[in-house]
């Protein structure tokens, strides 16, 4: 007989008795341990902690909860409070959430909407999550956003601008699908580099890396991929794919401008807005009238190239955090 009450397992499996859990993290995703809460012998809530190989805050390891889903109120309450008390077990003065592990996994709410109907590879949750968590005691660490950009084929930046940095040595060119892998390399080495700094970075391994682009490779599109190279060496890229799902739901779509970073050690000061310019001309050329600039974090210097452009937000998350 299945018991009622919280219920601990290594994250290895699915638990007895539980069917398809909506947002249940995987074992691949390399989950310290995870909780379940049954009432009637029905689960009504779920979570995965990580505490081992999560970021640093203030100089200290936290431990995160992602993977969640609960029926109600209560259930959620009672879910993060067993795994703030098991994280403090493991030595973690602080809990952020929610964050499967790190912030190169699924991460954050959506807290506000304009109804825009969701974009690909976009985090979404229930309405009720976020102040279920802050009931709970936790409260919002990190904010970002997603914004729409109109394309109508104009440059927003001077010519002087992609001028002085092709005297500085910077060339820009496609993406190489005939050697994708080796890309991806590059672009990994430059995605180090360019979000070192970045709010609860931590580092990727290369295979990990290559792992998650090589799952959508048939969707990516070399023209909008853009590389920048300084002295025979990658210095920047910007990312960006075509919003399918929102063409599955029959709508125009967008192009989303999924990833953007410059290595600063290049010292390129602009480059990242005219990777921008060039791959919002190229989305403009193929028949897109609008970009999407995603997941943006509120204290980014990119927020600035959204705004340059006109940008208008749709979306807000949030991260959240409490001390267990």
């Amino acid at each position: 007989m299945i018991s009622d009450g919280i219920e601990w397992s290594d994250g290895v499996g699915v638990p007895t008795g539980v069917g398809e859990l909506r947002g249940l993290a995987t074992e691949f995703e390399g989950m310290d341990a995870r909780v379940i809460l049954r009432r009637g012998g029905l689960v009504v809530g779920w979570a995965s902690i990580w505490w081992r190989e999560t970021p640093m805050m203030d100089g200290r390891r936290v431990g995160a909860v992602g993977g969640f889903g609960a029926e109600d109120g209560d259930a959620a309450k009672e879910v993060l409070e067993a795994c703030c008390d098991r994280l403090g077990d493991e030595g973690c003065e602080r809990v952020v959430g929610p964050m499967n592990g790190n912030t190169w996994r699924s991460y954050r709410f959506v807290v506000e909407s304009g109804g825009r109907g969701p974009f690909m590879l976009e985090p979404r949750n229930p309405p009720e999550y976020p102040g279920w968590w802050e009931a709970a005691g936790f409260s919002e660490i990190g904010g970002y956003s997603s914004s729409a950009v109109p394309l109508d084929g104009r440059a927003t930046l001077p010519p002087s601008l992609a001028g002085r940095l092709a005297g500085s040595g910077v060339v820009i060119r496609d993406l190489n699908v005939d050697d994708y892998v080796a890309e991806l390399g590059v672009i990994h080495e430059v995605t180090l580099a360019g979000f070192a700094e970045n709010f609860l970075y931590t580092p990727l391994g290369k295979d990990a890396f290559l792992t998650a682009y090589l799952k959508i490779r048939d969707r990516v599109n070399p023209e909008f991929v853009r590389i920048a190279e300084k002295d025979g060496k990658a210095c920047g890229y910007v990312f960006a794919i075509p919003d399918l799902e929102a063409a599955a739901r029959g709508e125009t779509p967008a192009l989303i401008i999924k990833t953007l970073t410059v290595d600063p050690a290049a010292k390129c000061a602009g480059l990242g807005s005219l990777l921008v310019d060039e791959v919002h001309r190229r989305g403009y050329e193929a028949g897109f009238r609008e970009a999407l600039h995603v997941l943006q974090f509120d204290d980014n210097n990119v927020l600035r190239i959204t705004r340059r452009h006109g940008g208008e937000r749709f979306r807000r998350y949030a991260l959240f955090s409490k001390q267990s």
